[in-house]
């Protein structure tokens, strides 16, 4: 039970001071006139009984809120890490298979580099073996061609476009 002895006015100095058996509570005065007026009134016993009763039925109940809302925060805490396990685990599959398809893009762009390359050699290679003189002889012999005579040939004026369209048969 709190109770607080007043001072006459004369001895009044601004502060109120408990009674000797809370002088060693940690709060040993209230200064000024920071206590509200209720403060003064006596409790009875089965007032503060009841009221230290309600408080501890108020601390056991938060108490069983906290350990469930402790329970529940630790489930949401597990299923949010297993999700964030698993994305990382697909982001860290999908870096090694972006790696692995820009080494196989690397390997097939120095195959066709290569290929590329043995193709030139081997087109000029065949460029240089031929002999003009030998396919004409050919043509002539063993082909019956003939070169074209000057009314065979027929001259195009340039056009503005890339192609020419015909429109007459030609004889």
């Amino acid at each position: 039970m709190i109770r607080a002895a007043k001072r006459p006015d004369s001895e009044r100095s601004g502060s109120v001071i408990y009674s000797e058996s809370f002088a060693d509570d940690r709060q040993a005065y209230i200064n000024g006139s920071a206590a509200p007026d209720d403060f003064w009134s006596e409790l009875s016993q089965e007032e503060i009984h009841r009221s230290s009763r309600d408080i501890r039925m108020a601390a056991r109940k938060s108490r069983r809120l906290a350990a469930q809302m402790n329970l529940r925060f630790v489930m949401f805490m597990g299923v949010l890490i297993a999700v964030m396990t698993l994305s990382l685990i697909g982001y860290i599959k999908l870096k090694s298979d972006i790696s692995a398809t820009n080494k196989e893009i690397s390997s097939l762009e120095s195959d066709l580099t290569e290929l590329r390359a043995t193709n030139n050699e081997i087109y000029n290679e065949l460029i240089g073996n031929i002999d003009l003189e030998q396919v004409r002889q050919i043509a002539i012999e063993e082909f019956g061609m003939h070169y074209a005579d000057q009314d065979q040939i027929v001259v195009y004026s340039e056009s503005k476009g890339d192609s020419v369209h015909q429109i007459a048969d030609l004889e």
